[in-house]
């Protein structure tokens, strides 16, 4: 099934449009997204394939749906974190480690809806860059409030947040979250977060370098014998 592109109605979704979408969703669990035909969908609505094809034309928009839906709740769920009062460093570890959690836990609990979901996801490389770049956008996002309060120290906001996401996609991606199985990973994403954020953090106060230097070399020049 080749997929097709991703696209953001602009108008309100039509009633029969979502319902269609949640038995969709609900038929992917029992034939798996290769078996699962429209005929099922409108079999299970009690309608004609003809009045599902009112709303969608192939069953690939209809699984772009689906994965469009769930990525906005995704980055719905971030974005709220991101908003939350607290330092830019509080925030960017909790990004990280609640959507983490979110994701293994829905691994753990439904193993095969999971795994549905990531091969639609995989089979839509369109979709997966722009929720990555979405992602990429909260942290370039944070790391400027931290920078813009003083809590970071001079970085390059657009490389920071770069080098964050790659960090940690083995916490974030939903294939390498599947291959750590059981491991307890949540403790290894914080430190992860917690050393490379300590990088942006700004140092204590202290005395000017120069100052020091001088200092010191006054010092030892006072030292030598006469």
């Amino acid at each position: 099934m080749r997929p097709s592109a991703i696209t953001t109605p602009s108008a309100p979704a039509h009633p029969t449009r979502q319902v269609i979408i949640e038995t969709a969703r609900t038929l992917l669990r029992r034939f798996g997204e290769e078996k699962l035909t429209v005929v099922d969908i409108a079999r299970a609505l009690g309608m004609s394939h003809a009045n599902v094809y009112r709303f969608f034309k192939t069953k690939a928009e209809i699984l772009d749906a689906i994965i469009e839906q769930w990525l906005e709740k995704v980055e719905a769920f971030v974005d709220g974190i991101a908003r939350r009062p607290g330092s830019a460093a509080q925030r960017l570890e909790a990004v990280v480690l609640e959507l983490h959690r979110k994701r293994r836990q829905k691994l753990l609990e439904d193993a095969e809806v999971y795994a549905t979901f990531q091969r639609l996801f995989e089979l839509r490389p369109d979709a997966a860059a722009r929720h990555r770049q979405k992602l990429l956008n909260v942290f370039h996002r944070l790391l400027a409030e931290g920078l813009a309060s003083g809590e970071f120290t001079a970085v390059d906001c657009r490389e920071a947040a770069t080098v964050l996401k790659d960090a940690t996609t083995a916490f974030l991606h939903p294939l390498m979250i599947s291959a750590t199985g059981v491991e307890e990973t949540e403790s290894r994403a914080r430190n992860v977060v917690r050393y490379i954020v300590a990088g942006f953090s700004s140092p204590p106060p202290r005395a000017n370098r120069r100052d020091s230097v001088r200092h010191l070399a006054g010092r030892r020049t006072a030292s030598r014998p006469a």
